[in-house]
């Protein structure tokens, strides 16, 4: 029926944002770890985030490989007109350098591997292009005449690659990291390990956590007697280990009568808000680059992406339920 296939999409939809999500969660945990190469991998095989920063620093350092490489993993060539003339500046700045340091093989192998197929676009372009072989020095080109040294190109180029990259609907929305406390994954596992502890039947005081591998339990007391009730400061009251009391307009987690453990040793740092750091075509020509000039989920299904994600199994149950009637979906159902 229509209504199931909305749920259908409803849900596929939720998981899809919510693994997204998880990769930036990675992201910021492979930053604040410092595994840098690991990081920029993660970033170009997701396609998710366009870390404009480290883009700049590889074209300032001639790291072409890495530079289209990294591209690769948010747009090809042939995507539209801003990509075209994004991989062209590059390949055109690479092979202006080989002619610059007199290396004609190079310039050759460039002209062949990665400028040819740009003739197909503009044969002309092309064969001016090539032409410059035959010169002692390609500025003797009118076009190129004003061309200075290696450093200063690459910093005019990049500029216009930014402005090529920000006007690429292929890069939309993925230039900015969203706005994260600290160490946001360690802080759901720590708010995990503290539920899977206040499940335990006889909860420790000081519970020894040796791995993440397999869900924490604490082993038979030793004539110890639980701890007495306190307020957990990750998640507040937490219900009984029998389940999650029915869904009411104050949400699932209340506080019982239930003996709380004292939460976990952290195992994250403090959290404060630090945002991740950061980060219409023209014809390509011979000369310096020239510029001219997926829907979104209902407001109502944002409120799903505040809770904490020990909610979401018992949310997706109770839009199931009431699926037959869309008017009854209501963001109050779930405060």
């Amino acid at each position: 029926s229509g209504d199931s296939v909305w749920w259908s999409e409803l849900k596929k939809s939720l998981m899809s944002s919510l693994s997204r999500e998880l990769v930036f969660l990675i992201l910021q945990f492979l930053d604040e770890e410092k595994f840098k190469e690991t990081v920029h991998k993660l970033e170009q095989e997701s396609g998710f985030f366009f870390n404009m920063k480290y883009f700049e620093d590889e074209v300032h350092n001639g790291n072409w490989d890495e530079v289209e490489k990294y591209l690769s993993g948010f747009t090809k060539v042939d995507d539209n007109r801003y990509s075209m003339k994004i991989f062209f500046e590059i390949r055109k700045q690479k092979y202006l350098e080989a002619l610059d340091k007199h290396d004609r093989p190079k310039a050759v192998e460039i002209l062949v591997k990665d400028l040819k197929v740009f003739s197909t676009f503009n044969e002309e372009l092309f064969k001016e292009i090539t032409q410059l072989l035959t010169l002692e020095n390609f500025r003797e080109n009118e076009q190129l005449s004003k061309y200075g040294d290696t450093k200063s190109a690459r910093s005019i180029m990049l500029v216009e690659l930014k402005k090529l990259i920000e006007a690429n609907p292929l890069f939309r929305d993925k230039l900015q990291f969203p706005t994260l406390r600290n160490s946001r994954l360690r802080t759901l596992i720590n708010q995990s390990l503290n539920w899977q502890h206040q499940l335990c039947k006889n909860p420790r005081p000081n519970p020894d956590i040796k791995t993440l591998f397999v869900d924490h339990s604490c082993g038979p007391p030793n004539g110890a007697r639980a701890p007495s009730p306190v307020s957990n400061p990750l998640l507040g009251g937490l219900p009984k280990a029998g389940g999650f009391p029915p869904l009411g307009a104050h949400g699932p987690f209340q506080p019982t009568a239930s003996p709380v453990p004292p939460p976990l040793a952290g195992w994250m740092s403090s959290p404060s808000s630090v945002p991740h750091p950061a980060v219409s075509a023209g014809p390509i020509a011979l000369g310096g680059p020239s510029i001219p000039g997926t829907t979104p989920l209902s407001n109502k299904l944002c409120a799903i992406y505040q809770r904490p994600i020990a909610q979401l199994e018992r949310i997706l149950t109770i839009v199931s339920e009431v699926s037959s009637s869309r008017d009854c979906w209501d963001e109050t159902n779930i405060t």
